[in-house]
C-alpha cells in the first residue's frame, strides 16, 4: 500500500476515536507510521534525505515508545496497517500528509492531557506531545529539503513552528517528576478525557 493512503487511512481513525485507549492506539498507530516513512527515506541516495529520514525514523520510534507506556497498553494495537510500503509515492505529498496528521494527533493529545483524571494518562499524553511535536519538525525540514531549489519554500514557512499555548497542570497540584509546571501549548478547543474527535479535513 502506498504511504500517503496509510496516512489517509490514519486520519481518518484518528477522527473516529471516541475513547481515550483507542484515540492512544491510533496516535501510536501514526507514530508507527511516522517511523516507517522516515526508515523509507533513510535509504534514499540523497545524503540530506538519508540523514532527515534516519532522524525521522529515530523520532518516530520514540514517539512510539511514549505513547506505548502506561494507558497506552490497555488499547490493542491494530497490527498489519503499519508495514513495509509498497511504494512510497510522490514525497512532498506524502510529507505534508504526514506533517497535517502529526499535527492532528498533537492537539488530540493535548484535548486529552485537559481532561485526564490520573497522572498517568496525564504524562502519557503530554510525552506524546513532546514526541509527536519533534516528528513534526523533522517532517518540515524533510520538506524543505525536498523543495530546496523549487522555490515552495516560502509557502511552507511556518510549517515547522511550535503545535500549540494554554497552561496545562496534570490532576491534583504539583504534579511528579518535580516538575511545577507542565509545558505551554494551544489547543483550539478543550473536550472530556472519555471522549474525542478531531476533524480529519
Amino acid at each position: 500500500m502506498e504511504a500517503l493512503r496509510l496516512i489517509k487511512t490514519a486520519r481518518h481513525a484518528l477522527a473516529e476515536a471516541r475513547h481515550v485507549p483507542d484515540v492512544l492506539a491510533e496516535a501510536r498507530q501514526a507514530a508507527l507510521l511516522t517511523e516507517a516513512v522516515g526508515a523509507r527515506l533513510a535509504e534514499s541516495e540523497d545524503d540530506d534525505l538519508t540523514g532527515l529520514g534516519r532522524q525521522l525514523s529515530e523520532a518516530g520510534a520514540h514517539a512510539t515508545v511514549c505513547l506505548g507506556r502506561s494507558v497506552a497498553t490497555d488499547a490493542p494495537v491494530r497490527a498489519g496497517r503499519v508495514g513495509p510500503f509498497a511504494e512510497l509515492g510522490e514525497l512532498a505529498t506524502v510529507l505534508e500528509a504526514l506533517e497535517e496528521l502529526l499535527g492532528e494527533v498533537g492537539e488530540t493529545l493535548v484535548v486529552l492531557a485537559c481532561g485526564a483524571d490520573t497522572e498517568s494518562l496525564y504524562w502519557t499524553c503530554i510525552d506524546g506531545v513532546d514526541a509527536v511535536s519533534e516528528c513534526r519538525d523533522v517532517t518540515a525540514r524533510l520538506r524543505e529539503a525536498a523543495d530546496r531549489g523549487g522555490g515552495a519554500e516560502s509557502e511552507r514557512a511556518g510549517h515547522g513552528a511550535p503545535l500549540l499555548v494554554v497552561r496545562l497542570d496534570p490532576p491534583g497540584a504539583g504534579g511528579s517528576r518535580g516538575k511545577e509546571w507542565a509545558p505551554d501549548y494551544r489547543v483550539p478547543g478543550a473536550a472530556g478525557a472519555s471522549e474525542v474527535s478531531v476533524s480529519a479535513g
